[in-house]
């Protein structure tokens, strides 16, 4: 991490408040710009870059700093301005030599910055107010959220010729930016979700909780992505942060201190057994007054939330463990006494009291875990079950307890847990729930496709009722369709009949769903495919409290995959951000790794290796932290080929070698040969990476996975073989109803004919599909396809079409793009002046008075700038201008 010093961290999130301070410094009738907020939120920080923009501008930049032991100094804050020779006797005195000194200074004039404008002594205040008054200074002050020192300086701030700003804590994106800034590097999506919620916006916190976190070594960078431990969530803080939390509570009472714990300890509190009635309306308005507290009604019930997460783990680092226990019985007491009306009570009244006692009742601790899970609290389900003794866990307590292992991350516990409870396992419905759990995780955790088919194989053997029978069929097709052999598996599962009302086969179809949508994906039918996950998503959504293994967003992957491959790219974008924010608030983490997967198979189709790379990142950091072994290889695959592209050939190979460690997933057959042939592409060789891909797409067709096939080919072209695959490709078009495989198929045909208007249609088509890459290539074939035949006009536009598409490529380099983006012809500085003065309306014959030169020079210029530029109207003229611009 950069450390560039206290309040010198990057300024993220503030461009709005920047904009009101460049108008408020351009109006002669402004004097200063106040920034108002809480501590932390960044004034300084703001105020800093205030100072710079006015210094850019040739302003003079001065800074005084109030203290609050420096306040009872007479002139303290100023007397750095004070001129050599002048005494500080009084105010006119003082005021005369300070305002001589600053009629010295070159420039537009002088900014004074002042923070913490309310600590300001009484004779620094006249000071600057005077300064103010008589136009010697612009000022830029700091205030404190609430401060009320002095209140003699609000006419300095809220005054006639003052603009305010009253900053916010950040929103999450600039969360996310600020940390990718500020450590030099990509921040996995979900770290920084974590970390927006720990500090809550709060710039200040947030990097003492990084520093704090790279310290204990809890946050790490492997090369592509800086990722916060999961286990680590609640990473140590900083002692300068425990010592701005503490400096905030030192002054608050007894009660509200207790109220405080209590919030801290358990999150939600009754005020009953924490502060006695008739003192309970004085704390809760002492902290909210303070700001340490939310207060909002929630139905009848009024809740109430720290204002900062920190402040409880600060709170209960120092509070003894006596204490705690104390609140959680005095707690379980109180919600006992009012009854448990609502089922979090009952779970709070449990998990309470198992932190303060270590033990409840068996029944209890398995509903309470039952609900944590609902919840998708996994850790706080994970202690409930492991609270259960030994001997009173069955095998339905044991299947939940494997389940919310896996998605806890502890997934090398989970495969005994469930061996547990197969021999535990009584009648047919139990012992197939079991063996289903096992499959997903001998598959989808360690990648062990023989053993998980083993396991349905002796479940089937126990099954007698056509129901079981269906249950055991629909789990083979699931594996058989993430194994690359998606037709066989869509023809088991469409002769299978679900009863959505039977709690026994409700986890069985949410599977099922899973599964069917990408296996119609991958046989081109992506038209179903998206219907499918949509309505997959909607019935999980409605059974979610039946649902074992499946948050609803997890549907969304199919649907990610669909719109993908139909060539809907931004919608594909769209949805997979709505499911990671839905997966990240729910800390769905497995789950998250696919999303993560399919994000990153999005923006490569997109042409965007860059995001792709980073969504890659992220799957892989996920994956291994949770145990994901079947997502490692195309996400380490898919890293490499999006870094080769952009030519970063070292980390390519690392992550090659890495996957090679990994197994095969089916959803993407060949995909992981993109990686070898990419790395032959930078190393020159397009024979050898063609060669890659042909054999990597007659294995995706063998295998039926037509969605793979033609992405495949589609490589086999860009690198120079349209005329070999051509043929495969025109016949996908027919076979699939994706507008992207019938786009590629155009792409391929045109390029093999060498037609350049159908090169540009293809490339107006993948443009609106948010194919940047393809439409840049596409363009560019065209353009040299109109140089062959001279059509020089129509190449040069051509040639900037590709350039202005090849801007949004993140800096891809493909055999496509690369002789397209050598620089054309450029216009001279006669040449550009009048384009300009034509683009804007002015005739010939006005342009030559205006230059004073003659008619004919003028028409001899635009007839070279048209020929450059590649256009032939004023209309277009303008257009290309400003796309150079």
């Amino acid at each position: 991490m950069k450390k560039t010093g206290v309040g010198q961290y990057p300024l993220a999130g503030r461009d709005s408040e920047l904009r009101l301070y460049r108008a408020a410094l351009a109006d002669p009738e402004c004097r200063g710009f106040a920034i108002f907020g809480p501590q932390g939120v960044g004034k300084s920080r703001l105020a800093d870059e205030c100072l710079k923009v006015g210094a850019a501008e040739g302003w003079k930049a001065l800074r005084v700093t109030a203290t609050r032991g420096a306040s009872t100094v007479p002139f303290g804050a100023v007397a750095h301005l004070i001129p050599v020779g002048v005494a500080a006797a009084d105010v006119a005195t003082v005021f005369a030599g300070v305002a001589s000194g600053l009629d010295g200074k070159k420039g537009k004039g002088t900014l004074l910055l002042v923070e913490d404008l309310p600590l300001l002594d009484q004779s620094s205040l006249i000071i600057v107010q005077r300064l103010s008054d008589a136009g010697k200074i612009f000022l830029i002050s700091t205030v404190r959220g609430g401060e009320r020192e002095n209140p003699d300086s609000d006419s300095l701030t809220m005054g006639y010729g003052f603009r305010q700003v009253n900053l916010k804590n950040l929103d999450q994106e600039s969360i996310h930016r600020l940390l990718e800034c500020t450590l030099e590097g990509a921040v996995s999506r979900r770290t920084s979700y974590e970390l927006y919620l720990k500090s809550a916006g709060n710039p200040l916190f947030l990097r003492e909780l990084v520093f704090a976190a790279l310290e204990a070594r809890v946050m790490k960078n492997d090369g592509e992505v800086w990722e916060l431990e999961p286990a680590a969530e609640s990473a140590t803080t900083t002692p300068q942060l425990t010592d701005l939390v503490e400096s905030r509570l030192s002054a608050i009472s007894a009660e509200g201190r207790a109220l405080l714990e209590a919030i801290s300890v358990c999150g939600e509190v009754s005020l009953d057994g924490v502060v006695p009635r008739e003192k309970q309306d004085g704390a809760l308005m002492e902290l909210e007054s303070e700001g340490l507290v939310n207060i909002a009604l929630d139905g009848r019930r009024t809740r109430i939330d720290l204002a900062h997460p920190i402040y409880g783990e600060v709170l209960q680092r120092n509070m003894p463990p006596f204490k705690r226990r104390r609140v959680y019985l005095s707690q379980v007491a109180s919600l006992e006494a009012h009854g448990l009306r609502r089922r979090e009570d009952f779970f709070r009244s449990v998990a309470w009291r198992v932190e303060a006692t270590g033990s409840a009742e068996t029944d209890h601790l398995v509903s309470a875990a039952r609900l944590a899970r609902d919840a998708h609290s996994y850790t706080r389900a994970v202690q409930l079950l492991e609270a259960v003794p030994q001997l009173e866990r069955t095998a339905a307590c044991l299947l939940l307890l494997g389940h919310c292992l896996a998605q806890a991350g502890r997934t090398e516990e989970v495969e005994d847990v469930l061996v547990q409870a197969q021999r535990l396992a009584v009648g047919e419905d139990e012992i197939l729930d079991v063996a289903f759990a096992r499959v997903q995780n001998l598959f989808w955790v360690q990648g062990g496709k023989a053993e998980a088919l083993e396991v349905i194989a002796e479940a089937g053997r126990h099954a007698r009722s056509s129901s079981a029978l269906f249950r055991t069929r629909s789990a083979e097709a699931t594996i058989r369709i993430a194994c690359g052999d998606p037709q066989a598996g869509l023809d088991a599962l469409g002769e299978i009949e679900y009863d959505v009302e039977d709690p026994a086969e409700i986890n069985v179809l949410l599977l099922s769903l899973m599964y069917q949508s990408p296996g119609l994906t991958m046989t081109g039918h992506t038209a179903e495919a998206i219907s499918t996950a949509e309505n997959a998503y909607k019935i999980n959504l409605k059974y979610h409290d039946q649902a074992l293994y499946l948050h609803p967003s997890a549907q969304r992957n199919g649907l990610i995959f669909a719109f993908a491959e139909s060539g809907r790219l931004s919608e594909a974008r769209a949805v997979g951000n709505l499911a990671l924010g839905e997966l990240m608030a729910a800390r769905a983490q497995v789950p998250h790794v696919w999303t993560a997967l399919h994000m990153a198979r999005a923006e490569w189709l997109s042409g965007h290796p860059r995001s792709a790379r980073h969504w890659y990142a992220e799957s892989v950091a996920l994956a291994r932290s949770h145990g994901q072994t079947l997502a490692m290889r195309p996400a380490l695959c898919g890293l490499a080929a999006a870094a080769a592209q952009v030519n970063d050939t070292v980390s390519a190979h690392k992550a090659i070698d890495e996957a090679a460690r990994y197994p095969h997933v089916g959803l993407f057959v060949g995909e992981d040969d993109l990686a070898t042939a990419w790395l032959h592409v930078a190393g020159g060789n397009l024979a050898a990476a063609r060669e890659v891909l042909e054999a990597a797409a007659a294995s995706a067709r063998a295998s039926g996975v037509l969605s793979s096939e033609a992405a495949l080919l589609t490589e086999v072209a860009r690198l120079g073989g349209p005329r070999q695959v051509v043929k495969r490709l025109t016949e996908l078009a027919d076979v699939c109803d994706s507008a992207f495989t019938r786009a590629r198929a155009g792409y391929i045909g045109a390029l093999a004919a060498n037609d350049p208007p159908a090169l540009e249609v293809a490339s107006a088509s993948f443009e609106k599909m948010g194919a940047d890459l393809l439409a840049a290539e596409a363009s560019a074939a065209a353009a040299a396809a109109w140089k062959r035949v001279g059509e020089f006009r129509k190449s040069t536009a051509g040639a900037n079409r590709t350039a202005r598409l090849a801007v949004r490529c993140e800096g891809a380099r493909t055999p496509g793009l690369t002789t397209a983006l050598e620089p054309a012809a450029a216009l001279t500085a006669r040449e550009r002046e009048i384009a300009v003065l034509t683009s804007s309306g002015a005739s010939a014959q006005a342009v030559a008075e205006a230059l004073s030169i003659s008619r004919r020079t003028v028409e001899n210029h635009l007839y070279s700038i048209y020929g450059k530029l590649g256009v032939s109207t004023r209309a277009e003229l303008k257009k290309a201008l400003e796309a150079t611009n």
